[in-house]
């Protein structure tokens, strides 16, 4: 029986293990795509820098649109990447077993209370006989 708990116990540990692995390498995946994200920016915006006192103004005006469409779009993907790497990182099942739990407690507080209540009346039954 204590081989069982074992067995348990370490597949619980090892199933954790993984998970955390993966939180990390999501997590380290986003720290790596915050580094490109401002590397490209900064080359975009050096590049628009040049390019508007070299280039007629009538080009440099579009140009500055799309750089500002380039560094608004990509900024709200790495804003939701931060989100799931750091904020959203339970697991649909994780989120499920809590709920559980969470019933399951609640329901044994029920039954509690219910054998609590029929000790009482037992005592109360005893006491006017």
């Amino acid at each position: 029986m204590e081989e069982n708990t074992d067995i348990k116990k370490e597949i619980a540990n090892t199933e954790e293990e993984v998970q955390i692995t993966r939180t990390a390498n999501f997590r380290r995946g986003f720290f790596i795509h915050l580094s490109i994200f401002i590397l490209a920016n900064i080359i975009v915006w050096v590049l628009w820098y040049f390019l508007n006192n070299i280039v007629k103004e009538e080009f440099s005006g579009g140009l500055l649109k799309i750089c500002l469409c380039f560094s608004l779009i990509w900024l709200v993907i790495a804003i939701f990447h931060y989100l799931i790497a750091f904020k959203w990182t339970r697991t649909h099942a994780e989120k499920e077993v809590s709920k559980l739990r969470k019933k399951r407690d609640k329901q044994l507080e029920e039954i509690r209370a219910l054998k609590n209540e029929i000790n009482e009346n037992e005592s109360t039954l005893k006491d006017k006989e």
